[in-house]
């Protein structure tokens, strides 16, 4: 790092310390922390650092002006303040957070994007408590590759709920759930007598978890090949417009939408 950009950067006001071996910066923000925690927790970390130590390459994070540089990652000082406070939480076992929902999406974000296992699972635990309405956690976990065994219930839920998703929330979920939570909804009313909505008790949650997770595996693979397309109609000699698509795949990720207050 250039020793005039590093005139520029200011100190974490919690997470300049000392005693630490570990320089980082995110944005406009110098991190001083400690290694132990990134190689402990994290193959990424384990690997990034190995090989810039190997290699004798600049960004090994041993000095200020050999920072490692995280502005590759689409990420902003408080994520990284939020993330941070999973180590250097002053009480064992008790997470007293300012902003519960934003602080432990965000630590789920960077957990899963550096490979930080139990971090995540930590993030999951903590988010299960909050009270966040369903299609906000929805997103939420599938943005950030939760297991798809807290999913489907949700999933489920959304498609036995009396009331359609509406513009916002099929936008928000993605095209592959939209219709998935489409096709579930017809399905599950037909098997309760007379297409009944909301679902009468004898279309329980699970028969709804059964029917999402048998329509998610009767989708296509990501990336894989799709039937080639009807001609598209002309109108007065001219192509009409076309719409653009979305991927598929049960992986798939919506749009991240941003983090709300807490709920």
């Amino acid at each position: 790092m250039m020793e005039g950009n590093l005139r520029q950067l200011k100190r974490s006001p919690s997470f300049f310390l000392s005693g630490g071996d570990l320089h980082l910066v995110v944005n406009e923000y110098r991190f001083r922390v400690h290694s132990y925690f990134f190689i402990r927790e994290s193959q990424h970390f384990r690997q990034r650092l190995a090989i810039s130590d190997a290699f004798d390459l600049h960004g090994n994070g041993s000095s200020m002006s050999s920072a490692v540089v995280l502005d590759d990652y689409d990420i902003t000082p408080e994520e990284f303040e939020s993330f941070l406070k999973v180590f250097y939480n002053p009480k064992y076992y008790f997470y007293d957070l300012e902003r519960p929902y934003e602080e432990w999406a965000s630590i789920l974000k960077l957990s899963n994007l550096w490979d930080f296992p139990n971090v995540k699972e930590l993030a999951i635990e903590e988010l299960q408590k909050l009270d966040i309405p369903l299609v906000d956690r929805i997103v939420l976990y599938q943005d950030h590759d939760v297991d798809s065994k807290l999913r489907v219930p949700l999933y489920a839920e959304l498609a036995s709920r009396e009331a359609t998703l509406d513009h916002d929330e099929s936008t928000r979920l993605g095209f592959r759930t939209t219709i998935v939570i489409f096709q579930a909804r017809e399905r599950l009313r037909s098997l309760a007598s007379g297409g009944k909505s909301p679902l009468p008790d004898e279309v329980g949650p699970d028969a709804a978890k059964e029917v999402i997770t048998n329509l998610f595996k009767a989708l296509p693979p990501l990336g894989e090949a799709t039937p080639p397309a009807t001609p598209r109609p002309r109108l007065n000699g001219l192509d009409s417009p076309r719409r653009p698509s979305s991927g598929f795949g049960f992986n798939t990720h919506s749009r991240n939408p941003s983090v709300s207050g807490s709920k």
